[in-house]
């Protein structure tokens, strides 16, 4: 519990002073009453001397009977409290819910007062400022909600903008008159007279100015009428319960998500006293409310996994090109289209193989293919002369390069296999069906003839053709190494990926990652997710460990068999002490306590 500080009233001759700090020395006396004299002053204290966090005394005072004016004390008021019922936070999927109560006394509260509690979040690092508590008394609410009246009032007595000009500030009816008589197109510009000038001469410009400086106050007319503005950003009030004795108690709750590192919380408290537009007295918590977060994260296993991995000598890559050709040729244009690119990317790709350390190139594959118009006869010999065509201009390259790289070709004539994948993906194709069905014809020119006929041959011509006219490069590389395959151990990422989606709270992240290996990891991830009878049965796989009986004996817990959660709980204490500390951060394993003393 934190308490918080507190006020005091009193008179001096016939004004009341209210929130004296009456500072009693300790003289080795009792607390018994003390007197102190207070100079009879419009005002005996400072704001600054009413910091409720120095350690003096606060008191309730009466002016004794007398010339003197001596006040005397005659006890401590009662603080604002703060407590909380519950200490140990469970963390659930991937957040924690802070609870407090905040309690006011009646000697603080007041119709013509309202006291504001600031609470302060530590975590670790770093704070946060959270939801303020705002305790308002009748009358200050009505000295505010009259302050705004009074503003109000000046502001609708300010001409808007949106307002017609003329009829907000002109001499209408006069200038309606004057229009009419003297600036009709028959006698218009007789007497010098042009319509601007006669607007400008019927206008109130005292009226205009008026206008103009009662816009320019509205900020100080603001600041004098409402001195105390009403908040209502970043206040919180959630539960409001009156206290037997006639104060006020106050359910604070609040969802935060859970962070790596979240162990221990640290809430601190500030407040303050006000009369309408200003502060009486401010006070802060000498202490800290601390509260201790529990998650299953903290008995996960972070050791490393590692894994066998085996690299094969023989290795290959492939990369596909899309070089342009003019119709029905195969000679190879560098000015045509994206050529130039194309053709300079495949050498740097090769470049980069020829330099590489731990590889070495042995061979290279052109494969050309070409789209389905046309007799297959006749696509089958243009792949073919297109393959033997960029086969024969890289192998030309190399060659001067001294390279032992060996350039081979095949062709594919039409590549209705791609063509098939790419229909399937296709979300414009209109007519799916009708289009798959031509596949089942065998003859390849039928097939064509086909689907020319199809609703979507039109759209399959302009936007997927073009895809099916490819050079596609194979590269076939060996490892720069003497032994067939080459085995090491390395740590396995994957896993360690999901560890790390664990430790930072993305439990769906992680169980995703963890779910192949069905380990003890994994089984957390379960439960931090509520799947407790899939986490059962991944904890019954695991080699038995009082950690694992203890995740057991939760998963029972949560699934309503206290007694084999009985069974479970007290096995895994037996071995391991220290769990019985961590039943206490657990609500759920609370209960089980006292069957294990």
């Amino acid at each position: 519990m934190l308490a918080l500080g507190g006020c005091s009233s009193f008179f001096v001759g016939n004004k009341s002073v209210e929130n004296v700090r009456v500072m009693v020395s300790d003289n080795g006396a009792d607390n018994d009453v003390r007197k102190v004299t207070v100079s009879n002053t419009k005002r005996i204290y400072k704001d600054s001397d009413l910091d409720a966090s120095s350690d003096d005394l606060v008191l309730n005072a009466i002016v004794e009977d007398g010339a003197g004016g001596e006040l005397v004390g005659f006890g401590k008021i009662s603080p604002v409290t703060v407590t909380a019922s519950h200490k140990n936070i469970a963390e659930r999927n991937g957040r924690i819910r802070l609870s407090f109560d905040v309690q006011v006394p009646p000697s603080i509260l007041d119709d013509k007062r309202q006291v504001r509690i600031v609470p302060r979040l530590f975590m670790e690092k770093d704070s946060m400022m959270m939801d303020r508590l705002f305790i308002t008394g009748k009358d200050y609410r009505d000295a505010q909600e009259k302050g705004y009246e009074r503003y109000n009032k000046y502001f609708a007595s300010i001409i808007p903008d949106s307002v017609d000009f003329l009829k907000a500030f002109g001499y209408l009816g006069l200038l309606q008159y004057f229009t009419q008589r003297n600036l009709e197109d028959r006698i218009r510009g007789e007497f010098g007279v042009t319509e601007p000038e006669a607007i400008e001469y019927y206008i109130r410009h005292y009226l205009v100015r008026l206008n103009q400086r009662r816009k320019e106050r509205l900020e100080d007319v603001f600041r004098k009428c409402v001195k105390d503005p009403i908040d209502r950003l970043g206040v919180r009030l959630d539960t409001v319960l009156r206290d037997p004795s006639g104060g006020l108690v106050y359910r604070y709750v609040q969802e935060l998500p859970a962070r790596r590192g979240m162990h221990r919380l640290r809430l601190v408290f500030n407040g303050s006293v006000h009369n309408y537009g200003r502060k009486l007295f401010s006070f802060s918590s000498p202490d800290t409310l601390a509260y201790y977060v529990s998650s299953l994260v903290q008995l996960a296993d972070t050791s490393a996994i590692y894994r066998e991995h085996t690299l094969e000598r023989d290795v290959s890559a492939s990369t596909v090109s899309y070089i342009e050709f003019e119709k029905g040729s195969w000679e190879i244009d560098t000015l045509l289209g994206n050529n130039q690119e194309e053709l300079q990317r495949i050498r740097t790709d090769l470049d980069s193989l020829a330099v590489d350390p731990a590889f070495a190139a042995d061979s290279v594959v052109v494969e050309a293919s070409c789209s389905p118009e046309g007799r297959y006869e006749f696509n089958r010999n243009l792949s073919r002369k297109r393959a033997e065509s960029i086969t024969e201009y890289f192998s030309a390259i190399y060659k001067k390069k001294d390279s032992n790289v060996e350039f081979r070709y095949t062709y594919v004539p039409e590549n209705w296999d791609l063509l098939k994948e790419l229909v399937l993906s296709d979300s414009l194709i209109v007519n799916r069906n009708e289009v798959l069905s031509v596949f089942d014809e065998n003859d390849c020119d039928r097939r064509e003839h086909l689907l020319s006929g199809c609703v979507d041959y039109r759209h399959i011509c302009s936007s997927i053709y073009p895809k099916l006219r490819r050079i596609v490069f194979r590269f076939f590389l060996h490892r720069r190494i003497y032994d067939k395959v080459l085995s090491r151990i390395e740590v396995d990422a994957s896993y360690m990926q999901g560890l790390e989606a664990l430790q930072e709270r993305d439990f769906k992240k992680a169980l995703n990652l963890l779910r192949p290996y069905s380990d003890l990891n994994t089984a957390i991830a379960c439960l931090c997710l509520d799947y407790n009878s899939a986490a059962l049965n991944i904890l019954s796989r695991q080699k038995d460990s009082p950690t694992v009986r203890y995740l057991k004996a939760l998963c029972y817990i949560r699934l309503g068999n206290r007694a084999k959660a009985s069974q479970y709980f007290t096995s895994a204490v037996s071995e391991d002490g220290r769990l019985r500390f961590r039943a206490a951060l657990d609500p759920e394993m609370e209960c089980l306590l006292d069957e294990t003393e």
